[in-house]
Protein backbone atom coordinates (compact mmCIF):
# COMPACT_ATOMS: atom_id res chain seq x y z
CA UNK A 1 0.00 0.00 0.00
CA UNK A 2 2.64 2.19 0.64
CA UNK A 3 3.74 1.81 -2.79
CA UNK A 4 0.35 2.77 -4.10
CA UNK A 5 0.48 6.09 -1.92
CA UNK A 6 3.89 7.03 -3.71
CA UNK A 7 2.59 6.56 -6.92
CA UNK A 8 -0.40 8.30 -6.24
CA UNK A 9 1.66 11.00 -4.75
CA UNK A 10 3.84 11.33 -8.22
CA UNK A 11 0.64 11.16 -9.82
CA UNK A 12 -2.25 11.93 -8.47
CA UNK A 13 -4.92 11.70 -11.68
CA UNK A 14 -2.71 8.78 -13.21
CA UNK A 15 -1.71 11.20 -16.10
CA UNK A 16 1.95 10.37 -16.63
CA UNK A 17 1.44 7.15 -18.27
CA UNK A 18 -1.12 7.95 -20.31
CA UNK A 19 0.29 11.61 -21.34
CA UNK A 20 3.79 9.72 -22.39
CA UNK A 21 1.24 7.15 -24.29
CA UNK A 22 -0.09 9.98 -25.92
CA UNK A 23 3.10 11.23 -26.99
CA UNK A 24 4.74 8.26 -27.91
CA UNK A 25 1.39 7.55 -30.53
CA UNK A 26 1.65 11.09 -31.51
CA UNK A 27 5.43 10.30 -32.85
CA UNK A 28 4.72 7.26 -34.25
CA UNK A 29 1.74 8.23 -36.70
CA UNK A 30 4.05 11.45 -37.88
CA UNK A 31 6.97 9.12 -38.54
CA UNK A 32 4.38 7.07 -40.27
CA UNK A 33 2.50 9.88 -42.08
CA UNK A 34 5.69 11.23 -43.75
CA UNK A 35 7.06 8.01 -44.14
CA UNK A 36 4.02 7.31 -46.21
CA UNK A 37 4.32 10.25 -48.04
CA UNK A 38 7.86 9.82 -49.18
CA UNK A 39 7.06 7.02 -50.33
CA UNK A 40 4.13 7.89 -52.41
CA UNK A 41 6.28 11.27 -53.98
CA UNK A 42 8.73 8.83 -55.19
CA UNK A 43 5.98 6.44 -56.67
CA UNK A 44 4.46 9.00 -58.31
CA UNK A 45 7.66 10.99 -59.72
CA UNK A 46 9.82 7.82 -60.24
CA UNK A 47 8.65 4.69 -59.42
CA UNK A 48 6.36 4.25 -62.80
CA UNK A 49 9.00 5.01 -65.22
CA UNK A 50 11.25 1.99 -66.43
CA UNK A 51 14.60 2.18 -65.65
CA UNK A 52 16.68 3.34 -68.99
CA UNK A 53 19.72 1.20 -69.08
CA UNK A 54 22.54 3.08 -70.85
CA UNK A 55 22.77 0.39 -73.65
CA UNK A 56 19.27 0.94 -74.84
CA UNK A 57 19.18 4.73 -75.24
CA UNK A 58 20.07 6.33 -78.76
CA UNK A 59 21.86 9.00 -78.59
CA UNK A 60 19.77 12.00 -81.16
CA UNK A 61 21.91 13.70 -82.64
CA UNK A 62 22.57 16.99 -81.25
CA UNK A 63 22.24 20.71 -83.39
CA UNK A 64 24.73 22.65 -83.02
CA UNK A 65 23.94 26.35 -82.59
CA UNK A 66 23.93 28.80 -85.98
CA UNK A 67 27.16 30.79 -86.62
CA UNK A 68 26.54 33.98 -88.96
CA UNK A 69 28.84 35.34 -90.98
CA UNK A 70 28.46 38.61 -92.66
CA UNK A 71 30.02 39.03 -96.56
CA UNK A 72 31.47 42.57 -97.03
CA UNK A 73 31.36 44.86 -98.36
CA UNK A 74 27.79 44.89 -99.57
CA UNK A 75 27.29 44.51 -103.28
CA UNK A 76 26.24 47.29 -105.63
CA UNK A 77 25.05 46.13 -109.36
CA UNK A 78 23.46 48.37 -111.89
CA UNK A 79 21.04 47.96 -114.52
CA UNK A 80 20.00 49.30 -117.85
CA UNK A 81 15.99 49.30 -118.00
CA UNK A 82 14.64 51.45 -120.79
CA UNK A 83 17.09 53.44 -120.86
CA UNK A 84 17.55 54.19 -116.74
CA UNK A 85 20.53 53.37 -114.89
CA UNK A 86 18.57 51.59 -112.34
CA UNK A 87 20.96 49.78 -108.86
CA UNK A 88 20.62 47.11 -106.38
CA UNK A 89 22.16 47.12 -103.08
CA UNK A 90 22.39 43.96 -101.16
CA UNK A 91 23.97 43.11 -97.82
CA UNK A 92 24.51 39.63 -97.18
CA UNK A 93 24.73 37.02 -94.39
CA UNK A 94 25.31 33.56 -94.33
CA UNK A 95 24.17 30.47 -91.59
CA UNK A 96 25.79 27.51 -90.90
CA UNK A 97 26.55 24.83 -87.80
CA UNK A 98 30.07 24.23 -88.90
CA UNK A 99 32.45 26.65 -88.75
CA UNK A 100 34.56 24.73 -90.89
CA UNK A 101 31.98 25.76 -93.49
CA UNK A 102 32.54 29.48 -92.47
CA UNK A 103 36.56 29.39 -92.53
CA UNK A 104 36.36 27.42 -96.15
CA UNK A 105 34.00 30.75 -97.47
CA UNK A 106 35.91 33.34 -95.90
CA UNK A 107 39.63 31.73 -97.32
CA UNK A 108 37.72 31.38 -101.09
CA UNK A 109 36.15 35.04 -100.59
CA UNK A 110 37.06 36.67 -103.52
CA UNK A 111 36.04 33.71 -105.84
CA UNK A 112 32.14 33.88 -103.68
CA UNK A 113 32.47 38.07 -104.49
CA UNK A 114 33.33 37.64 -108.27
CA UNK A 115 30.89 34.62 -108.48
CA UNK A 116 28.32 36.20 -106.95
CA UNK A 117 28.83 39.46 -108.78
CA UNK A 118 28.25 38.15 -111.94
CA UNK A 119 25.32 36.22 -111.13
CA UNK A 120 23.29 39.08 -109.48
CA UNK A 121 24.59 41.61 -112.60
CA UNK A 122 22.75 39.08 -114.72
CA UNK A 123 19.19 39.38 -113.20
CA UNK A 124 16.25 41.04 -114.59
CA UNK A 125 15.65 44.45 -112.54
CA UNK A 126 11.23 43.52 -113.07
CA UNK A 127 12.06 40.08 -111.41
CA UNK A 128 13.94 40.90 -108.88
CA UNK A 129 11.48 43.82 -107.75
CA UNK A 130 8.83 41.41 -107.09
CA UNK A 131 8.82 39.21 -103.51
CA UNK A 132 9.17 35.74 -105.46
CA UNK A 133 12.09 37.26 -107.09
CA UNK A 134 13.99 38.09 -104.18
CA UNK A 135 13.55 34.95 -102.55
CA UNK A 136 14.76 32.97 -105.86
CA UNK A 137 17.23 35.56 -105.74
CA UNK A 138 18.22 33.58 -102.04
CA UNK A 139 18.23 30.41 -103.13
CA UNK A 140 20.43 31.00 -106.07
CA UNK A 141 23.03 32.70 -103.97
CA UNK A 142 22.50 29.48 -101.17
CA UNK A 143 23.41 27.66 -104.66
CA UNK A 144 26.57 29.36 -105.67
CA UNK A 145 28.22 29.62 -102.36
CA UNK A 146 27.39 25.56 -101.91
CA UNK A 147 29.07 24.55 -105.56
CA UNK A 148 32.05 26.80 -104.76
CA UNK A 149 32.45 24.70 -101.36
CA UNK A 150 31.62 21.62 -102.53
CA UNK A 151 34.08 22.12 -104.78
CA UNK A 152 36.70 22.40 -101.83
CA UNK A 153 35.34 19.43 -99.83
CA UNK A 154 33.75 21.32 -97.21
CA UNK A 155 30.37 21.36 -95.11
CA UNK A 156 27.97 23.75 -96.93
CA UNK A 157 25.77 26.99 -95.94
CA UNK A 158 22.51 26.13 -94.48
CA UNK A 159 20.76 29.69 -95.26
CA UNK A 160 21.68 33.24 -97.30
CA UNK A 161 20.09 36.40 -95.21
CA UNK A 162 19.83 39.83 -97.50
CA UNK A 163 20.24 41.94 -94.22
CA UNK A 164 19.66 44.70 -96.62
CA UNK A 165 18.06 44.76 -99.84
CA UNK A 166 17.81 48.35 -101.78
CA UNK A 167 16.27 48.74 -105.22
CA UNK A 168 16.50 52.41 -107.13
Amino acid sequence: MAEEDQKAEENPKGEGKSKKKLIIIIALVAVLAIGLSVGATIYLLGGSEPEVIAEDVIAEPTKEPAIYLSINPPFLVTFNVDGRQRYMQISVSVSSRDGGALDTLEYHMPLILSKLRSMYGAQVFDEIKTDSGKLALQSKTVDVINEILAAEGASQIENVYFTNFVLQ
